[in-house]
C-alpha cells in the first residue's frame, strides 16, 4: 500500500531519491519521508504530512547524502501524523516498512522492556528498534535482519539503513512487492519499477524471505539461512514516457483515452479473421479449457465488478456456471467446489493482498486449476498461479482504474468465448461483434464534450443513484465506484427492477439516478424502471442508443452509439468514467489521488 524507495550511490542522490518517490506516490499520500547517510556517517531525516510536494523544501538539509531510503505512506497503524511518517529510526538504524505487522503489540512489549522507547503508534516502529537490539548483539547486519524477521509475523518490505555501513543499502521481503533495479555505479530498491525507468530497465524480484545487501557496485541476494541466491535479472520494456501526463491534465484522463489503443492492441494480439488464434492463455489451454464445467471467479473492487460481466458472459453463451465473489470473503468462509471448476484470480496490480490470499488458498482445494488475469507479469499473483493472462494495459498510475478495467473485460470476453465453443458459427459470431469496438469507440469519445456539460449539475450533489440490468448492473457498479471514489459523492449501484424494493424512497428532485440503457430486449423493462424516478421528479441521466421521447426537462439522454450487446459493458463504462472525471473537476478534488485511497492495496 506504501512506498519504498532507496538508493546507494557514489553520487549525491537527494534530488534523485525525492523525484523517484514521487513516482510511487500513487501509492499513498498521506505523509512522506527520506532517510539519509551523510560523508560524515550522520543519519539525516526530512519528514512531512501530506503530498510529497511538502517534502521539497526541506531537501537541503539532506543535500549530501548518498545511500538513502524513501516512503510514501498510506495509513493503516497510526494517524496520517508527522510521528507516524516513516522512515523510522532506532539509533544508527533507519527503516521503511510496507505491509502489516500482526504480533507487534507483543514485539513492542518485549523491546520496551529492553529499555526501547516507542515515538509513534504504527506497526513499523518496532522493525527499526527489533533490527537495532539485534545489531547491537551482534555486530552484523545481515544476521541481524534476519534474526529481526523470523520474529515478524505479517507482511513486509523491508528497505534499511545503517550507519555504521554508509555505503550499504538493505532489504527484505515476505508478502509485500520489492525490486531490486540495477545501474552504473549505483543500485535500488522499489515498490514498482516505476522511479528507476530514468536510469535503467534491468531488475529483480526479492521472493518471500529473500534479503539484499546493496552497495554502489554490488548487489547481493540471500536467504534466512544467510546463503547466497542467484536470481534472473530481469529487462523490462517499460519506458519512463508510460509513467508520464503526455499531455493530459491528469493520469486519469489519459488512461481514459488510452483505452482504444490497449484494445486494438490485443485484438491484433489474440483475435484471428473469424476466431480466435490457439492457445492464448498459455500452451494447451485450449483443451484445458474445454473440460471446464463450472468457474469461480474471486476479485476485488473494480476487479470484481469485471468478474461480473464475465459471469454474465458466460452464462449467456455456454452451459457453464459461474459464481463471482470478493477476496476479502472467500478466503474466510467455507467453500464448496464442484467438479471441473476453473478457480480464476483478476488483479492489476497482481499484489492486492486478499487475492493473494484467496489463490494460495485456492491451491491448497480441489480446483481443477487456477488462472490468474493480471497487468504485472511480475507479481505474487501471476508467480503463484497455474495459468497466467496478462493484459499489458501498461501503467496504470491514476488510484481509479480505468484501462486496467477494460483490459480485464477484453481478457475476460476472451475467455469467454473459448469456454462458449460449442460450434464455429457461435465462435464466428462473437469474434464478429468484438471486432467492432475499433469502429465504434470515437464515437464514445465525441461524448466528452456533452458529459462534461452535464457534470455541472452533480457539482452539489451529496447522493446518486446508478442502475443496470443484465450486462450493465455491473457497469453502474463500477460508475457508482468511479463517482464516489474521485469526486467524494455518495454513489449507489441497483439493478434497476430492484429500485421499487426500497432505493425508490430515496428519489426526489434532488436525487440525480443514471442509467445505462442499451437497445436490447431488456430496455422496456428498464424503461418502465425508470417511469417509476420520472414520477418522483427524480433528475435522470440515461446512456442509451434507444429513441427515447424527453418527456421533461428533469430527463437527460446522452446518445450512445448503436452496437452488439456483447461489447455493451466495455463501450458504456467510458461514458461513466469521463463523467466522474469531469464531476471531480467541477468539485476540485485531487483526481488522481483521492483521499483516504491507495493504488495497489497490498494488506489485508
Amino acid at each position: 500500500m506504501c512506498g519504498i524507495y532507496g538508493i546507494t550511490s557514489k553520487k549525491i542522490i537527494s534530488n534523485k531519491l525525492f523525484n523517484g518517490l514521487k513516482k510511487l506516490e500513487y501509492r499513498g499520500y498521506d505523509s512522506s519521508g527520506i532517510a539519509g547517510l551523510s560523508q560524515g556517517n550522520k543519519n539525516l531525516v526530512i519528514k512531512s504530512t501530506g503530498p510529497i510536494n511538502h517534502l521539497k523544501k526541506k531537501l537541503k538539509t539532506i543535500a549530501n547524502i548518498s545511500t538513502g531510503i524513501a516512503h510514501t505512506r498510506w495509513a493503516t497503524h497510526g494517524e496520517p501524523l508527522l510521528k507516524n511518517t516513516h522512515p523510522h529510526n532506532s539509533g544508527i538504524i533507519d527503516i521503511v516498512h510496507n505491509g502489516i505487522i500482526e504480533n507487534y503489540e507483543d514485539i513492542k512489549l518485549y523491546l520496551i522492556k529492553k529499555k526501547y522507547a516507542f515515538k509513534s503508534d504504527t506497526d513499523s516502529e518496532v522493525i527499526a528498534h527489533l533490527i537495532n537490539y539485534n545489531y547491537n548483539k551482534c555486530k552484523d547486519m545481515r544476521s541481524a535482519l534476519i534474526k529481526s524477521v523470523k520474529i515478524l509475523e505479517g507482511s513486509y518490505a523491508i528497505g534499511a539503513i545503517n550507519s555504521d555501513l554508509p555505503d550499504k543499502l538493505f532489504a527484505a521481503s515476505n508478502g509485500s512487492p520489492l525490486i531490486i533495479a540495477k545501474g552504473t555505479n549505483e543500485n535500488y530498491i522499489a515498490s514498482d519499477i516505476s522511479p528507476v525507468l530514468k536510469d535503467t530497465q534491468k531488475y529483480l524480484t526479492l521472493g518471500d524471505g529473500e534479503f539484499a545487501e546493496l552497495s554502489p557496485e554490488k548487489v547481493i541476494i540471500f536467504d534466512k539461512k544467510n546463503k547466497y541466491l542467484i536470481k534472473k535479472v530481469i529487462t523490462t520494456s517499460l519506458k519512463d514516457r508510460q509513467v508520464s501526463l503526455a499531455g493530459h491534465k491528469h493520469f486519469m484522463h489519459k488512461e481514459i483515452y488510452e483505452q482504444k489503443a490497449i484494445l486494438n492492441e490485443m485484438m491484433s494480439r489474440y483475435v484471428g479473421q473469424a476466431s480466435l488464434l490457439p492457445n492464448i492463455f498459455g500452451p494447451n489451454t485450449d483443451r484445458i479449457l474445454s473440460k471446464i464445467k463450472h468457474i469461480h471467479f474471486v476479485a476485488c473492487g473494480t476487479s470484481y465488478h469485471a468478474s461480473l460481466v464475465a459471469k454474465d458472459w458466460i452464462e449467456q453463451h455456454s452451459t457453464i456456471t459461474c459464481t463471482a465473489e470478493v477476496a476479502s470473503e472467500y478466503k474466510y468462509k467455507k467453500i464448496n467446489i464442484l467438479p471441473d471448476t476453473l478457480f480464476v484470480c483478476i488483479s492489476q496490480s497482481g499484489e492486492t493482498a486478499d487475492t493473494i490470499s484467496s489463490l494460495k488458498k485456492a491451491k491448497r482445494l480441489g480446483y481443477k486449476d487456477t488462472l490468474a488475469i493480471c497487468n504485472v507479469a511480475e507479481s505474487t499473483l501471476t508467480r503463484l498461479s497455474n495459468l497466467v493472462f496478462l493484459m499489458n494495459a501498461g501503467p496504470e498510475i491514476s488510484v481509479a482504474s480505468t484501462k486496467a478495467f477494460t483490459s480485464q473485460l477484453f481478457s475476460l470476453l476472451l475467455l469467454s468465448i473459448i469456454v462458449s465453443r460449442s460450434t464455429e458459427e457461435s465462435e464466428k459470431k462473437m469474434v464478429s461483434d468484438m471486432k467492432q469496438l475499433d469502429k465504434i469507440i470515437n464515437s464514445v469519445y465525441k461524448l466528452e464534450s456533452e458529459i462534461k456539460k452535464i457534470s455541472s449539475k452533480f457539482k452539489n450533489k451529496d447522493h446518486t443513484l446508478f442502475l443496470g440490468k443484465g450486462g450493465t448492473y455491473p457497469i453502474a457498479l463500477e460508475g457508482a465506484l468511479k463517482l464516489k471514489e474521485i469526486s467524494y459523492i455518495h454513489a449507489s449501484a441497483y439493478h434497476s427492477g430492484e429500485l421499487k424494493h426500497g432505493p425508490l424512497a430515496l428519489v426526489d428532485k434532488k436525487m440525480p439516478v443514471v442509467c445505462f440503457l442499451p437497445d436490447n430486449h431488456l430496455a422496456k423493462l428498464v424503461l418502465s424502471n425508470l417511469a417509476e424516478v420520472e414520477a418522483r421528479q427524480g433528475q435522470t441521466f440515461i446512456f442509451t442508443n434507444k429513441k427515447i421521447p424527453r418527456k421533461n426537462k428533469q430527463v437527460e439522454i446522452i446518445k450512445m452509439p448503436d452496437c452488439p450487446d456483447l461489447i455493451v459493458p466495455i463501450l458504456y463504462i467510458i461514458p461513466a468514467q469521463l463523467l466522474s472525471y469531469h464531476v471531480a473537476l467541477k468539485k476540485k478534488t485531487d483526481v488522481d489521488k483521492p483521499r483516504n485511497l491507495a493504488k495497489s492495496v497490498t494488506v489485508e
